[in-house]
């Protein structure tokens, strides 16, 4: 918030960019530490705009942040606001940067938002949501944001039947599935959001969506997000869709569910292997996923992709199944977990075809926790190991080994940029990476996390530059409310 004060000297701007966040995330600690919160049945969810406060409305009495969540408008009980926020401050440290030796970086960033949710009857409601990102060592895409609008839209939601149709219009994040194609970004300091129109009906136990949208481009400075939906010449990457969800088998302990979807991808320019330039490609997917005596868990997914990229023709795929077995349901929960990924990368240079996968919206954090690659040409095997050993403290250890997909294809870093080409190589191993995630959660409020990677070069990074092994530190409190 320097920016907003116009303080020249950097330790005076670094102290005013603090000052606020400092005192705001005291006052959550202390408040949130000394209240018994055990007895509150709601949580905060991934994606703060799904919340749903409206069963506080029959209480008689509210606690003072239970009253946060519900705040009466008027007569009618149907007519409430709430109003959220969260305060992340992180630490970060990389060594060897882009396998480059001595290319080390260190550095603060925060993200800070504040949400309200207006609820105007049971069928009309507003959401808003405010963000800002600040980065330590210069501005940076995603990291950096002075001020703006993260989401904002407004949703209809109309009852036909005993089934619900939902409209909304305006900009909003969206996840979807599980998030291998469409993801929420978590990592930066700016999350993902759409400017974007939704229709999502809920038929008894199927859920069918269908949308069109631009991917908001973030700008440095306050409120620069522009609105681009309508805008034929605004160079947003395009996404568009439809997404079928239905149950498939449950019962007591297990429970079995499918996806079938199909999305449109369009950007004024992308760049793969030989080829670069304007590039609109179909993607179909087939997904199952569920859990099975409360004990293993599984989700496999398949895609694949068709279209046209500067008058070459698309053919990928992409073919991923991740599965999570409870040894024994001990206090320490101790769960092994292994995942399989396959993208296609190109058979060959100047053949009029492009086999490169395109990840669209990924967050490169599922495939490990460096988040250095991408599923771009990358065949990845990664086993895991969860525990608790205390019911505040989770720890998960991994291990992924990667290696090109097709040796005609290079390798690729977020979001889908190649960093290595393959000029003739044919060396296939791009690298181990070694990863550690502790996290501690306080109470609903409060809780702090550790990721550490290390990432040791294979056979093609070496043969193709430098190849010093990346070390990667990042300690992150988070306070929300």
């Amino acid at each position: 918030m320097y920016l907003i004060y116009g303080q020249s000297d950097k330790i005076t701007k670094l102290k005013t960019l603090l000052a606020f966040p400092y005192s705001f995330a005291c006052l959550l600690f202390y408040s949130f530490t000394f209240y018994a919160v055990a007895q509150q049945p709601y949580t905060f969810e991934e994606e703060r705009a799904a919340e749903d406060y409206s069963f506080l409305k029959d209480s008689s009495k509210l606690t003072w942040n239970e009253a946060l969540k519900y705040i009466s408008l008027g007569a009618s009980r149907n007519n409430y606001l709430s109003v959220g926020g969260s305060y992340r401050p992180r630490f970060e440290h990389f060594s060897n940067n882009n396998w480059v030796a001595d290319n080390n970086e260190n550095y603060y960033s925060q993200r800070l938002s504040l949400h309200t949710d207006w609820h105007i009857g049971e069928r009309l409601r507003f959401f808003g949501e405010l963000y800002h990102g600040y980065k330590t060592e210069g501005e940076t895409i995603v990291q950096t944001d002075n001020l703006d609008w993260h989401q904002g839209f407004v949703e209809i939601n109309l009852p036909i039947n005993n089934n619900q149709l939902l409209f909304s219009f305006g900009r909003q994040e969206m996840k979807l599935g599980a998030g291998r194609l469409v993801d929420l970004r978590i990592g930066p300091n700016i999350r993902r959001s759409f400017d974007m129109g939704k229709v999502s009906l809920q038929a008894n136990k199927l859920i069918l969506d269908a949308f069109y949208g631009k991917e908001v481009q973030i700008g440095f400075e306050a409120f620069d997000n522009a609105f681009t939906l309508f805008e034929e010449e605004a160079t947003n990457p395009r996404l568009w869709g439809l997404i079928a969800q239905f149950p498939l088998a449950t019962d007591v302990k297990s429970t079995h569910k499918g996806e079938l979807y199909y999305l449109g991808f369009q950007s004024d320019f992308s760049g793969f292997n030989d080829i670069g330039g304007e590039e609109k490609r179909h993607s179909i997917g087939a997904r199952s996923f569920g859990t099975i005596n409360r004990k293993f868990q599984f989700n496999s997914e398949l895609i694949y992709q068709f279209g046209d990229i500067a008058g070459n023709s698309i053919h990928a795929f992409n073919f991923e199944t991740d599965w999570k077995y409870t040894l024994s349901p001990t206090k320490w929960r101790p769960t092994l977990g292994l995942k399989f990924d396959w993208s296609s990368g190109d058979k060959e240079a100047g053949d009029g075809r492009l086999n490169s996968f395109n990840p669209m919206f990924v967050n490169p954090s599922i495939y490990s926790l460096a988040a250095v690659n991408t599923p771009v040409n990358l065949l990845s095997i990664h086993p895991s190991f969860i525990f608790f050993p205390h019911k505040k403290i989770l720890v998960n250890i991994e291990f992924a080994t990667f290696f090109r997909s097709s040796r005609n294809d290079g390798l690729y870093a977020p979001s889908r940029f190649q960093i290595r080409v393959a000029d003739g190589l044919s060396e296939r191993h791009i690298g181990n990476v070694i990863g550690l995630f502790f996290k501690y959660t306080h109470n609903r409020y409060v809780n702090f996390d550790i990721r550490s990677s290390y990432f040791i070069a294979g056979n093609f990074v070496e043969a193709s530059g430098s190849s010093s092994a990346i070390f990667q530190f990042a300690p992150t409190l988070n306070l929300q409310f």
